[in-house]
């Protein structure tokens, strides 16, 4: 599908302002340490290729530092937060992340032309997800705004036809009927809090609870979980952890030790609606009755090496629509650069 001149024009106008959000008011700083990632998500792990099919993302973050300031936060993003809780909270270590990142979903039937009518549609997002983090040894809170679009102004259909042509993969043949262009947005709220850390000097074992929700015309939701961890120092490698494996900043990317974990965890939800699923807001579009319950299953390996760290994680979820009972799996697997 060729882009026209005014979703060339908007393509270039979400790129600037990405870019815009990251890097206005932040301010270098040579105290805060730093970190990259690369997040690569995709159901060629699990040898699938139809529902969420892939995701990648680049973070930028700094942390921990003592309080939010015009130097760690671009200026708008510090004027908006600044009374909030995250930003309010006593005796807490903080850091924030910026992650960038393209996600891409398909119908099971991906050799169809025609619209398939009894599964969910054709979609791309492309969108900026700025995270705030605050946190001691015991809770975590998470703050998390994204903006972005969904339509063929993210590129979904290229990356994907690229991807497949690369692993030489089946061609999917239905991206003209993928949802439109719309601008999106979501408001996210999490924590997590320690329910039981193990004494261990070496090795240790803890339980951790997670809740939270959102709203916006991307996805409104509540959900809540639990995980299970063993490993080294995992005090310090608590305050980003969460099962979105494509939603979060590497878990060890604020550890100040060299550590590692395994993890296995779940979550119940209900979401209330989701534009990746319903379709466009405001105009017509090939859509999917939305399946309000959701549940997860994932288990995963954390750990670095001097400067580097990396996750592997492998999950399963229950689709978001009603015409089907099967679950969507995938893995992904995130690399970060400390400096």
């Amino acid at each position: 599908m060729h882009l026209n001149a005014l979703q060339k024009n908007l393509l270039h106008y979400l790129v600037l302002t990405l870019l815009l959000v990251f890097s206005l008011g932040a301010k270098a700083s040579a105290e805060t340490p730093e970190f990259i990632s690369l997040i690569v998500e995709n159901d060629f792990f699990v040898g699938d290729d139809s529902g969420y099919t892939s995701g990648v993302g680049i973070t930028f973050g700094k942390g921990p530092f003592l309080a939010f300031d015009k130097n760690n936060l671009p200026n708008w993003l510090h004027w908006i937060t600044q009374d909030l809780y995250i930003s309010t909270m006593n005796n807490k270590q903080r850091g924030v992340a910026h992650m960038f990142f393209q996600r891409i979903q398909t119908p099971e039937n991906i050799r169809s032309k025609e619209i398939v009518q009894d599964d969910i549609p054709y979609a791309g997002l492309l969108a900026w997800q700025g995270t705030l983090y605050a946190w001691d040894d015991q809770v975590s809170d998470h703050l998390s705004l994204y903006l972005g679009a969904v339509g063929p102004i993210t590129l979904a259909e290229q990356s994907q036809a690229l991807a497949h042509k690369i692993l030489g993969s089946q061609q999917p043949q239905g991206w003209e009927h993928q949802i439109g262009n719309e601008p999106i947005f979501k408001i996210e709220a999490q924590r997590a809090w320690t329910l039981f850390r193990s004494d261990d000097e070496e090795h240790q074992l803890d339980i951790i609870g997670l809740y939270g929700g959102g709203i916006g015309n991307l996805e409104s939701d509540t959900k809540a979980g639990i995980a299970l961890r063993w490993g080294s120092h995992l005090a310090h490698s608590f305050s980003t952890f969460s099962l979105d494996a494509d939603r979060q900043a590497n878990p060890l990317a604020f550890s100040i030790e060299k550590n590692f974990y395994l993890f296995i965890g779940a979550k119940l939800g209900v979401v209330f609606n989701s534009i990746l699923i319903e379709g466009n807001t405001f105009k017509s579009s090939h859509s999917a009755h939305l399946k309000h319950s959701q549940n997860q299953v994932s288990a995963g390996a954390v750990w670095n090496i001097g400067k580097l760290s990396s996750v592997f994680q492998l999950s399963s979820v229950s689709f978001l629509t009603k015409v089907t009972d099967e679950r969507d799996t995938f893995g992904a697997v995130s690399f970060s650069y400390g400096y």
